[in-house]
């Protein structure tokens, strides 16, 4: 008997420290209505939710929304530094892309960023470097989705930074890294690309922006993309 009472105990110790629902503390987010994250089998019109929604909708076609879960409450982010580079280097671009990332803080949800030499918490968010992708990007970044009931339940697969293997670091390179890291988080909290110029999820590199930074544009859709119950289907 005691031995279950102790399994038991560890099993409660480990959920309520990596698994347990999160929101509703002081310095996460609120929980959110039970309607929000219960969107999967839900149909919702395009020309209802598209025109105020800022880049969310691709409207020749229809898409399952998909997002992180509020009750979440806060997203932890794991940025280790490029081993492939010397140290300082290393913190100076690491820090541009952190910076990048830390421009999404509060939009919706309050970010941790942890650069622990060992991590103690699973990461929501896991930052890898690398010298270059097949497809010739700065960056990558991908998720996963799974039906639960009427939940999306969704996970980041991380993010991937390219440093190349030839640079010169400088102002003009570590605001590329920022607007990477700023560009590729979006995504991981389920951002598509824009058409517009002018927003950070533009699909291509801005070589002129010096100071990366996100637009009312991109604000105005991570605000619509978290307040459309999650899963739901817009057509």
């Amino acid at each position: 008997m005691k031995k279950w009472i102790a399994l038991a105990l560890l099993v409660g110790g480990v959920y309520y420290a990596f698994f347990r629902p999160r929101c509703g503390r002081p310095d996460t987010l609120e929980c959110p209505a039970a309607e929000l994250e219960e969107g999967v089998g839900l149909q919702l019109r395009a020309a209802e939710e598209c025109p105020n929604s800022g880049y969310l909708c691709d409207e020749t076609r229809s898409f399952q929304l998909a997002r992180f879960p509020l009750d979440k409450g806060y997203l932890r982010v794991r940025v280790a530094l490029p081993d492939f580079l010397d140290k300082q280097t290393a913190r100076e671009v690491r820090a541009a892309v952190i910076e990048g990332i830390e421009a999404w803080d509060g939009h919706p949800f309050p970010l941790i960023v942890d650069v622990s030499a060992i991590p103690l918490r699973i990461p929501d968010v896991e930052v890898v470097w690398t010298e270059g992708l097949y497809n010739a990007a700065l960056g990558l970044s991908t998720y996963s989705t799974r039906e639960n009931g009427k939940r999306l339940k969704y996970s980041s697969d991380g993010i991937a930074v390219v440093v190349p293997a030839e640079f010169t670091l400088g102002p003009r390179f570590l605001a590329r890294m920022e607007q990477t890291g700023m560009h590729e988080m979006g995504h991981a909290l389920g951002l598509k690309h824009s058409d517009g110029v002018a927003d950070i999820m533009y699909p291509r590199l801005r070589e002129d922006m010096l100071a990366p930074r996100l637009s009312s544009r991109d604000l105005h859709t991570v605000e619509a993309l978290y307040s459309i119950p999650n899963g739901a289907r817009i057509q």
